[in-house]
């Protein structure tokens, strides 16, 4: 039992210390829902308590829909806290709450889909600081840029036009600094298109749903900035069931082109694994006001891309999955 404990302080130690820097003093507010193993919440609070923090853990019901607006509850204790762990099942990230939390100054930390095991190894590995500088890099490239072009093998073949859109404000380094939210272990430069359009082929994951990794590929044609179709088996029935029974055509709004960077992580199906692996993309669909956007939905679902070639203007970013720059 207490090797147990033990290991899994491994991770929650290099989230308090490495990805958050918790200050002797600082209220650390642990959000866990009810599918989500106490574990995770117990070795976050112990690794606040060891550097003096203060925590707190707050039981919340599960989420119905990822980047749904959470329960006032949590609104009122997003606000009060300096440092946020979210470790809930369904997404609270690209919500209002989080961002009025940031607008105070918290650091928040997504720790969406997470499991014991990840405490343990994997993505929490990445020499998160080491890498920032790249990903900075990156999210210049698309500051600077106004036409990207996004290519694989298998057929996915996108124009988006980021003209003025800023994607060094959303960079996600895994080091997370006041008025910040980042997932991890997801590292990533995402960037928020004004318009898109072609055909996505997801062939890796859709990590919402219960989808995870996908046996079959799915294809949206995406028209002036909106999904129109997506079709692809049971996967893309569900995604297409969801979108209809909320109701609010922002759900198929282009909201995000993500690149993974963090060479530690790996495909498991869970989201914030999946959408850092280093050797791949994803396009976000949905809400794009937390990512630089002007778009509010009720939902916000990602689509991981194997192997992409990226080119912004004239410049190769990734080629087959292998960052250039």
């Amino acid at each position: 039992m207490e090797m147990n404990r033990h290991d899994h302080l491994y991770g929650a130690r290099r989230l308090v210390t490495i990805c958050t820097d918790v200050q002797p003093g600082e209220r650390v507010l642990i959000v866990r829902d009810s599918s989500t193993s106490r574990v995770i919440a117990a070795a976050l609070a112990d690794a606040t308590r060891e550097v003096g923090g203060v925590p707190t853990i707050l039981e919340v019901e599960d989420a119905k829909t990822d980047s749904g607006e959470p329960p006032e509850k949590v609104r009122a204790a997003l606000v009060t806290a300096d440092v946020v762990f979210a470790a809930v099942q369904v997404s609270i990230t690209h919500t209002h709450a989080v961002q009025a939390a940031c607008k105070r100054g918290a650091r928040v930390a997504a720790l969406t889909q997470w499991v014991p095991e990840m405490l343990l190894g994997g993505g929490i590995d990445a020499d998160f600081r080491a890498i920032e500088p790249t990903v900075l890099k990156v999210a210049k490239v698309f500051d600077e840029g106004s036409r990207v072009t996004v290519r694989t093998r298998i057929g996915t073949d996108m124009v988006l036009d980021i003209s003025g859109r800023k994607a060094t404000p959303h960079a996600k380094t895994g080091v997370v600094r006041a008025g910040q939210f980042h997932p991890i272990p997801d590292i990533e430069a995402p960037v928020s298109p004004v318009t898109g359009s072609g055909v996505i082929v997801c062939d890796a994951s859709i990590p919402y749903l219960g989808i995870g990794l996908l046996k079959e590929p799915v294809v949206l044609k995406v028209v002036d900035g909106s999904v129109v179709s997506i079709e692809g088996g049971q996967a893309a029935a569900t995604v297409r069931e969801k979108w209809e029974s909320l109701g609010d055509p922002n759900v198929y709004h282009l909201a995000e082109l993500g690149i993974g960077m963090n060479p530690e992580a790996r495909l498991t199906g869970r989201m914030l694994d999946d959408e850092g692996v280093a050797t791949t993309c994803h396009f976000g669909i949905g809400t794009s006001d937390t990512l630089g956007g002007n778009v509010k939905a009720p939902s916000h679902f990602d689509f991981v891309l194997n192997a992409p070639t990226i080119v912004v203007d004239d410049i190769v970013v990734m080629e087959e999955g292998r960052l250039k720059l």
